[in-house]
């Protein structure tokens, strides 16, 4: 864990401790709002095979998925949002979220925790009902969360803390626990020398480490995987491995493409449009050939989260494994202080035509 940070785990080392079981063994996974197969894990055969060796493996999600296809016992059928009761407060105002459908046996994420969470420890659960717990989590409004469905959304009163954010708040005391002027950090200033990470035993200033594959730290590999691959570009129709099923969207963003400058693809006898291999020390994913000058030559740029829901059956797990690039990333590169994780943005590949 990042010390004194969050309570999760990092990934790297929770994919170590499956495949060793050390310090002691998982023995399940609640994957929840996580298509991690064909979205953001590195090396995702590696977490296929790990996961599948645990006892008992829960999702839950809208859609069936690459990940649910391949690593559930039990996949539990999320609401949408025309089917769920909640509340909006990212930004203002607050907004209620109405149920105005019901499907058999799907229920929202809200409710299934909600019920989880009675289960395993029904003391903190004082609610009756989400509905109930809405209310408690909006107390600061002024309303219930029935009095605040009929009225749909709400400002918050003026200067309350929860509304508009307004600017130099270092210099009004609005940015600390003490409430002392300055920014939150334990000197109070903007700190380029970090005195959190030096009481944590860290190097407290920013460092640059060339990446595990690069013609600098690996010259030799460079010449027979002469491209560096960066990914995670988004796209406007797209969020992460969402949306692929949504046909008027899937018109706008048809394929899995890999962007190439067009020198480089003339010189490797290219074409736009072309379907390509993008092949690491790793792995290889299957791409469509897109030439654009954006791009510097020496690099491509393959977008994430790609899958093809209209391929169904378990054996071919909607094409993941023909155009899931991230096969090319590793794990296990975070930095000494748990922050970071794969090198999504710099991998040595070549690229040739199928």
């Amino acid at each position: 864990m990042v010390k004194n940070f969050r309570g999760w785990a990092l990934s790297d080392v929770v994919l170590e401790q499956m495949e060793t079981s050390k310090p002691y063994p998982i023995k399940g996974m609640w994957i929840q709002t996580n298509n991690f197969l064909a979205c953001a894990a590195g090396d995702p055969r590696r977490h296929y095979e790990a996961i599948r060796k645990l006892d008992f493996n829960v999702v839950v999600d809208l859609f069936m998925t690459p990940t649910a296809q391949a690593v559930a016992d039990i996949v539990l059928p999320a609401g949408t949002f025309p089917e769920k009761d909640s509340v909006f407060s990212t930004g203002i105002p607050l907004n209620a979220i109405q149920k105005v459908v019901e499907v058999e046996e799907c229920k929202s994420d809200w409710e299934i925790n909600f019920e989880l969470a009675k289960r395993f420890n029904p003391e903190i659960v004082h609610w009756n009902n989400v509905r109930e717990m809405f209310t408690e989590r909006i107390k600061p409004s002024g309303l219930t969360f029935d009095e605040l469905r009929k009225q749909v959304w709400a400002l918050p009163p003026k200067d309350h803390p929860s509304g508009s954010v307004p600017y130099r708040r270092y210099e009004k005391s609005l940015l600390r626990p003490d409430k002392k002027p300055g920014f939150r950090t334990p000197t109070g200033k903007i700190e380029v020398y970090s005195t959190t990470m030096e009481s944590y035993g860290l190097d407290p200033l920013p460092y640059f480490e060339e990446p595990p594959e690069s013609p600098v730290r690996t010259p030799e590999l460079w010449k027979e995987f002469p491209l560096i691959m960066m990914t995670g570009r988004r796209s406007p129709v797209a969020f992460h491995s969402e949306h692929r099923q949504i046909p008027w969207l899937r018109e706008i963003d048809p394929d899995p493409i890999v962007e190439i400058h067009p020198e480089k693809a003339q010189a490797l006898g290219i074409e736009d449009g072309n379907w390509v291999w993008i092949e690491g020390r790793r792995g290889r994913a299957k791409r469509k050939a897109k030439l654009t000058p954006i791009v510097h030559p020496k690099m491509v740029m393959a977008p994430h989260g790609w899958w093809y829901p209209e391929k169904e059956g378990e054996d071919h797990l909607y094409g993941v494994w023909d155009v899931n690039v991230n096969q090319l990333i590793p794990m296990g590169y975070q930095s000494k202080s748990g922050f970071g994780g794969g090198p999504y943005k710099s991998m040595l590949c070549k690229i040739y035509k199928v």
